[in-house]
C-alpha cells in the first residue's frame, strides 16, 4: 500500500468517526429535547357529555353536573366556565363543509338558548368560580330554553327565536386556572 492510500483510508476513517460523532450527538440533543410532562387536573368534572336530544320550541329542559376539589395542595382552584361552537364530527355526513352556512364545518349555534346556574349560592359565576379544602364542590344545572323557529311562534311562546330547523350544538367545558 503507498503512502497516498494509507492517508485516503485515513481521511476516510476520520471522517466515518466525525459522521458518527455528530448522529450521536444530534440523538442526544433531541432526545433530550422529548421529555414528556404531565400535569394532574386539580378538579374533576362529573359528566363528559349532557345530551338534551331531539327537542321541539318552547321546551325547557335542564341537566346538571359538578366541580369538584381533587387535589391534596390545600390551595383554592378557581376555574370558569366556557361555551364554544360545536364542531361536526368527521363522520357526520355534512362534514367539513356543512352545517352552519355561517360558520361551514360547526353545528348551527346553541349557546345563546343555554344560561348556567350554581346552586351552593357562594358568589360563583360561569366566568369566576372557585372548589377548594373549604369548598369542596359546586354543582352546576345547565337550562336550556328551546327556541322557537321563525315563522312558527306560538302566542304562548318567551323564548328565543332561530331562522331555520337543524342540528344545534354548543361545548361547554371547564377553565382551571393553575
Amino acid at each position: 500500500m503507498n503512502l497516498f492510500n494509507k492517508i485516503k483510508t485515513k481521511g476516510l476513517f476520520i471522517q466515518i468517526i466525525i459522521v458518527f460523532g455528530v448522529v450521536f450527538a444530534l440523538i442526544n440533543i433531541l432526545g433530550g429535547s422529548k421529555q414528556v410532562e404531565a400535569v394532574i387536573l386539580p378538579v374533576t368534572v362529573s359528566v363528559n357529555y349532557l345530551d338534551f336530544d331531539t327537542v321541539f320550541p318552547g321546551e325547557e329542559l335542564q341537566g346538571d353536573f359538578i366541580v369538584t376539589y381533587a387535589t391534596t395542595t390545600g390551595s383554592d382552584i378557581n376555574y370558569r366556565i366556557i361555551q364554544e361552537r360545536k364542531p361536526l364530527p368527521e363522520e357526520h355526513p355534512e362534514y367539513p363543509d356543512g352545517g352552519d352556512p355561517a360558520m361551514p364545518g360547526y353545528y348551527r349555534n346553541l349557546c345563546p338558548y343555554l344560561s348556567k346556574v350554581s346552586h351552593e349560592g357562594e358568589g360563583d359565576t360561569e366566568t369566576g368560580a372557585f372548589v377548594g379544602p373549604e369548598d369542596i364542590s359546586d354543582t352546576w344545572t345547565i337550562y336550556f330554553s328551546v327556541p322557537a323557529i321563525f315563522g312558527n311562534v306560538a302566542q304562548d311562546h318567551t323564548g328565543g327565536v332561530v331562522d331555520v330547523n337543524g342540528e344545534y350544538g354548543c361545548d361547554i367545558s371547564i377553565d382551571v386556572e393553575l
